[in-house]
């Protein structure tokens, strides 16, 4: 583990703690470990191949107010093999990263490989057309404020986040306006699908020590709409409609599915007030089905129940060491 020192930023001396790169294996994370996030990934034989890395500038940015005693700082990692690295309070896409001087990117990531979607990969190849001219990218909208972003809201242990010193998993829920933010599908540099509204679960299991070589970083939204934009012109409209016919085939709604084994978090800026931490966006958008409005209920009911019972767990553990 290297500590990196950051004392120009902004008047004041920022000390955070970043693990360097290592090769590590693939490993599977076991789902049935979540106890507070009742959504789960869905597999899927309809899947688009996500890859953006900052080196390219693209991937995701996780981004903090430097002062440690502002709300939006983020939270210590208390779990059992943390890396100690903290959880930034922002989230957004790379090409709506707040650092300075802008980094000009116009996606998060880029299509680099395509299962399934037999109308869209038709099309892409009657055309001529490489998939690596589809990208996807989340984030604020142009016209709002870096803050308004997907976050960890009030940042309360046992509502924003679930953690424990006996437990090596980590549970984020980072949520927003839904009128503030965005997620879409692009053609070079135009929107062409846009996707609806959904929490971004972050899961982070520390493995079995303190080193990063074992940790697995998950991210996931529920699955969700698939809209064409309006006013595409024809080739656009063609492209946007084989997209979502496939989408319609395999069940009428998509998902993001982020996972990275191998995390380097060393890609450390600044700008607008906020230390940033770009980081590679590796991952799938799956073609899935939407559950019916009964079945969010009871997902919905379960998650509240969940957080209810371990915030009387926590509170009873506390109150067991007083």
């Amino acid at each position: 583990m290297r500590t990196y020192h950051l004392p120009t930023l902004f008047g004041l001396t920022t000390t955070i703690a970043v693990c360097a790169p290592l090769s590590v294996q693939a490993a599977t994370f076991n789902f049935d470990l979540l106890q507070n996030i009742s959504s789960r990934p869905k597999d899927s034989a309809y899947t688009l191949s996500l890859l953006g890395n900052p080196s390219e500038n693209q991937g995701y940015s996780a981004f903090l107010n430097p002062d440690p005693s502002a709300l939006d700082f983020g939270h210590r990692d208390i779990s059992l093999n943390a890396s100690g690295n903290g959880a930034p309070y922002y989230v957004t896409g790379r090409q709506a990263s707040p650092e300075q001087p802008p980094s000009g990117a116009t996606r998060a990531s880029t299509v680099t490989g395509i299962a399934g979607f037999p109308t869209l990969s038709n099309f892409l190849t009657s055309n001529g057309i490489a998939f690596s001219n589809l990208g996807f990218s989340l984030g604020q909208k142009s016209d709002r404020s870096f803050t308004k972003t997907w976050n960890l809201g009030e940042d309360k242990l046992g509502q924003d986040w679930f953690a424990s010193p006996n437990s090596n998993i980590e549970e984020r829920i980072y949520k927003a306006n839904p009128d503030d933010v965005e997620v879409f599908l692009s053609y070079g540099t135009t929107k062409i699908v846009n996707f609806g509204y959904s929490n971004l679960y972050s899961v982070l299991d520390y493995g079995a020590t303190t080193q990063v070589s074992d940790d697995i970083d998950i991210a996931f939204t529920d699955p969700i709409k698939a809209t064409k934009v309006v006013g595409l012109d024809p080739f656009a409209d063609t492209l946007a409609n084989a997209f979502l016919q496939d989408v319609a085939a395999a069940g009428g709604g998509v998902q993001v599915v982020i996972e990275d084994q191998d995390v380097d978090d060393t890609n450390i800026t600044q700008g607008n007030g906020f230390v940033v931490i770009n980081l590679k966006l590796l991952g799938t958008l799956r073609a899935v089905s939407i559950p019916e409005p009964s079945s969010v209920l009871s997902l919905l009911m379960i998650g509240v129940l969940s957080a209810i019972a371990y915030r009387k767990k926590w509170k009873s553990q506390r109150e067991s060491s007083i």
